[in-house]
């Protein structure tokens, strides 16, 4: 070779790596603040640089600004704080934005309020087929038990069902009964309950769990621009909110998994999406076959989760309890006999899938430990991070299972305050021993075991920050003093942040991409207005997210 050619190589080379080089050390956006890494090794830092969607360098201030040129966009939060995107695992984000064009009956208090926002929905929609709607909550009626007649005064010729807060109880009118052929001579289905007259017999209006579906089953179906339409917009209020990953805890219909997949590829949906089908205890077999045609894992979203529901909820006496409610000899709901849910547990986590339980009485949840400990006997340990959510009430004696059989508990904790669901509908059926009982997150924790976060939305605040508070406070968000829900079981700051970002990552298999601010990792990071650690902790509801990013790009600004 010639010296000439090899000189000229020589320089080729040298070009190359101070090309390579300067596109290393040069970053597209670079944060400067109080940062909160979730990283143990790391916990905070000055600054962050970003490239690509990737987090190039996390450290002091001066050293990140040598990742600067002219191009790198700088991010200042003096006041507030940096931390890695909330993830939501229990939220029902799709259902939740197709609610919002219904009748939207959340967060309403009293009987009049809910009739006139149905009267003034009715009103304005003379066309439509079937009145829908969600969101009453159960104690503003008297047992919980709205009734037919009510609704018939204002839409006596339309069927009509509104489903509670909760999703477990609906509220029909008598045109929905005589459709769905329910009088006083039709049996409670498996499951499920029609509340009556005492008088009478007749059915009173209420359908509890699987009563709800002998009027759904006639409601017409979704359409695709519905759905789609509905999943962009939640999508872009959980970025509002910070969160840039979720568990979509039931999607139910096909045409909403495809929903997920397609946008998320798309990049109208910015978000990383775990989601999820169902398993009923009378078909559950053919369920797991067709789920397995219906796995995917692309970059931004999969389906590999399969949803039980054990039980139903303590308000409508449908969770299922290990002693009977107070005055009465009636335990509840257990949707799966423990024999089916075994084997069904057993044969999903066998099939490779992520199994996440609804389970809030102490015989449901101990129904589910055992299910859980059983596959784990069959099919030897595996890394299938099952989880169970909600768990209200558990026994004592299960606490530890969790840790020991690795099972991660995704709390609703913003329920964790004495509201009337719990002051009205809890606490009068349990007594003051069970009552004892109740979001045991404390102690839940100091076992060990995996803790995160969920909203249940749109049963409750999509915010994180409402749950993170009541979690540290276990009292209303807002409330300095007053009545408390067992304050010996509140958990720290730290403990509900790591549930909400790190430790939520894990339980969906994305520890190794996010959950915490790290070298290597996709930039999904958030700024808060204030720092969390510097408030007083009845204020933590009242930051607000300024900045949401996902994967480097700003996907949201206050």
């Amino acid at each position: 070779m010639s010296n000439l050619s090899t000189k000229i190589i020589i320089q080729s080379l040298l070009i190359f790596l101070f090309i390579g080089c300067g596109q290393k050390q040069s970053a597209d956006l670079i944060v400067i603040g109080n940062i909160f890494t979730m990283d143990a090794d790391q916990p905070t830092a000055e600054a962050i640089a970003i490239k690509n969607g990737e987090i190039l360098f996390v450290g002091n201030r001066k050293t990140a600004e040598n990742y600067k040129r002219f191009s790198t966009k700088v991010y200042e939060v003096p006041n507030g704080m940096v931390l890695p995107g909330f993830i939501d695992t229990h939220v029902h984000l799709l259902w939740g934005g197709i609610e919002a064009i219904e009748c939207d009956l959340h967060d309403l208090r009293s009987a009049e309020e809910i009739y006139t926002v149905i009267r003034n929905y009715i009103k304005n929609r003379p066309d439509e087929e079937w009145v829908r709607g969600n969101g009453w909550e159960i104690p503003v009626f008297p047992e919980g038990n709205p009734r037919k007649e009510w609704l018939d005064i204002i839409e006596p010729d339309r069927p009509v069902i509104l489903y509670s807060a909760d999703g477990h109880s609906a509220w029909v009118n008598s045109k929905s009964l005589k459709l769905a052929g329910i009088d006083r001579h039709t049996p409670d289905p498996l499951n499920g309950r029609i509340e009556r007259d005492p008088d009478t017999a007749e059915p009173s209006g209420t359908l509890r769990e699987d009563a709800m579906i002998l009027v759904g089953k006639f409601l017409p179906a979704y359409s695709k621009k519905q759905i789609e339409t509905g999943l962009i917009n939640a999508a872009h209020k959980a970025n509002h909110f910070g969160i840039t990953g979720i568990l979509d805890a039931g999607i139910g219909e096909i045409d909403g998994l495809y929903a997920y997949r397609n946008l998320s590829r798309s990049k109208k949906v910015n978000l990383r999406i775990s989601a999820s089908q169902y398993a009923e205890p009378a078909d559950w077999r053919k369920s797991l076959e067709k789920m397995k045609t219906l796995r995917f894992i692309d970059k931004n979203c999969r389906m590999n989760t399969v949803k039980f529901f054990a039980d139903g909820v303590i308000e409508g006496r449908t969770a299922a309890l290990l002693e009977p409610y107070i005055g009465t000899e009636d335990r509840g709901i257990l949707n799966w006999h423990p024999d089916s849910m075994n084997s069904a547990i057993a044969a999903f986590d066998k099939a490779g899938f992520q199994v996440h339980v609804h389970a809030i009485g102490d015989r449901g949840i101990r129904t589910t430990l055992d299910a859980y400990e059983y596959a784990k006997n069959i099919n030897g340990p595996s890394d299938k991070r099952h989880m169970m959510s909600h768990i209200q009430l558990i026994h004592p004696d299960d606490q530890p299972r969790f840790n020991e059989l690795d099972i991660t508990a995704s709390f609703q904790s913003l329920w964790a305050y004495p509201d009337d669901y719990i002051t009205q509908m809890t606490l009068p059926v349990l007594g003051p021993q069970r009552a004892a009982w109740l979001y045991p997150i404390g102690s839940v924790e100091k076992t060990g075991a995996h803790i995160t976060g969920g909203s249940d939305w749109t049963v409750s605040s999509l915010n994180p920050l409402d749950a993170i508070e009541v979690a540290v406070t276990r009292r209303e968000p807002g409330e300095l003093k007053g009545e408390a829900l067992l304050p010996s079981e509140a958990v720290g700051l730290s403990t509900m942040l790591k549930a909400y970002t790190i430790d939520g990552a894990y339980s969906l298999f994305l520890e190794d991409k996010v959950g915490s601010i790290q070298v290597g990792k996709r930039a999904d990071i958030i700024f808060l207005d204030r720092n969390l650690f510097s408030i007083p902790s009845h204020e933590i509801h009242l930051a607000k997210v300024t900045h949401t990013f996902f994967d480097g790009n700003l996907v949201y600004e206050k």
